[in-house]
Order: structure tokens, then C-alpha cells, then sequence
């Protein structure tokens, strides 16, 4: 009952998702379903097989045989791009660049960061869960595994840590630009790497989930810090 003269009381409003939390979630959400699945060999094992017996019916066909695995063949140079002699390299450098010219460590530190969560969650998982890759024995205990795809996770989280450093600061239109084309280069590499039959393809998307969260995770941990209101008071 309302009080005579008395504002009516405002409705509390529910906070808003984080959007952040919920990409994250999702990204968990998914690595988590293909790691069962391999595990226990489930359903998406046969969406493998199906896709690596279309790829290998084209692979030499007149129509894709350009492709190819040749020592200069597109989808072979593209799976070059995982390999930590050419990626890491490339964020190292960019990260070097950026530090000098906007005379911060923070992009060394951010580099640092994802290098770090990459090996430490590649590795492991991949002498854990030991996957078999296409075509090929049991994995010897204490061996790497082919899930999740390690070319996929250096390539997706290098690269996208330089260009989204890069990319800081810049107006909307060029981030844009640079989001786009870091999505093409997921995409190249995770089709070449399935398409020499290096990996199976949920290997290549499970690589792609742990990229997303290790750059989230990266950039998190590297956010800058705002200090308490009482410490950046003067004479406090």
C-alpha cells in the first residue's frame, strides 16, 4: 500500500549478462562436449570419419587436386602458419614493436601470457587425452595426441594476439577489417590442417574453442588495474 505524497518505489532492474562470461561459457561448453566425445568415442567420431573419407575422395581430384600437399601447395604452407617457429616468432616481434613505439611492456607481457597458456593447456592435454591422429596407431603413453589440434591453437592465438594489439586503439572500421580477417585465418588453417589430413576435425574445432578462451583469459589477466578511490585520493 502506497503512503499519500510518497515516490512509488522504482523496480529493481536486473544487471545485464556479461557478454564476456557468456562467450566464455560457451567456449567452455563446447570444449568440454568434443573432449567427451573423444574420450568415449561418441557420435561427432563418425561426423570425423565422414569428413575425412569426402576429403580424401577430392583430394587428388582435377577439380581440388591444386590444393594439394605439395612441397609449395597452398594448404600445406597454410599449416605452416601453427607451427611455433613461424608464430611465435611473429607475435614476439609484433609484441617487441608495439612495446618500444608506446614505450610499455604491456604487449611483452600480453605475448608472454598466451604463450604461457598455450603450452601449458595444449601439452597436456593433448599426452592426456591421446588421441590418435587420421590414419594412424594407437599414441605411445607420454606422447602427443592430436586433439586438440596444436597447429590450430598457435596459429588462431598468435596471430591474433599481434593483430588485435595492433588492431588497439584504432578506429572501428579498422578492427573490423582486422576481426575479419583473423576469421578467415582460423577458418584457412583449420580446413588445411584437415585437409592434408593432419587432424581430425573435431580436433580443429576444439582448437578453435581453447584459442578463444586462451585470448580472453590473455587479455584479462593484462587488463589495466584501477587503483581503490580511497589509495588515488591525495594525501591518502
Amino acid at each position: 500500500m502506497e503512503v499519500a505524497g510518497e515516490a512509488p518505489a522504482t523496480p529493481r532492474r536486473r544487471p545485464n549478462p556479461d557478454p564476456a562470461r557468456l562467450i566464455a561459457g560457451g567456449l567452455l561448453l563446447i570444449l568440454a562436449i568434443l573432449t567427451v566425445n573423444v574420450l568415449f568415442h561418441g557420435p561427432l567420431t563418425g561426423l570425423d570419419e565422414r569428413i575425412r573419407g569426402a576429403v580424401l575422395a577430392r583430394w587428388d581430384s582435377p577439380a581440388w587436386g591444386w590444393l594439394g600437399t605439395a612441397t609449395h601447395g597452398p594448404a600445406l604452407r597454410l599449416t605452416d602458419l601453427g607451427t611455433t617457429m613461424v608464430a611465435v616468432p611473429v607475435l614476439a616481434a609484433v609484441a617487441l614493436a608495439l612495446a618500444i613505439r608506446r614505450r610499455t611492456i604491456r604487449p611483452v607481457l600480453v605475448a608472454l601470457t598466451g604463450v604461457v597458456l598455450l603450452t601449458g593447456t595444449v601439452i597436456p592435454a593433448k599426452i592426456i587425452i591421446a588421441r590418435p591422429g587420421p590414419g594412424l596407431p594407437a599414441v605411445v603413453p607420454g606422447q602427443f595426441g592430436a586433439f586438440p589440434s596444436g597447429h590450430t591453437s598457435t596459429a588462431c592465438v598468435c596471430f591474433s594476439l599481434a593483430v588485435l594489439m595492433l588492431a588497439a586503439g584504432r578506429a572501428a572500421r579498422v578492427r573490423n577489417l582486422a576481426l575479419a580477417g583473423l576469421a578467415v585465418l582460423w577458418l584457412a588453417v583449420g580446413a588445411a590442417l584437415v585437409w592434408c589430413d593432419y587432424h581430425w576435425f573435431t580436433d580443429v574445432v576444439a582448437g578453435w574453442a581453447l584459442s578463444g578462451l586462451i585470448i580472453q583469459l590473455t587479455f584479462w589477466i593484462n587488463r589495466p588495474r584501477r587503483l581503490p578511490a580511497a589509495a588515488s585520493r591525495p594525501g591518502s
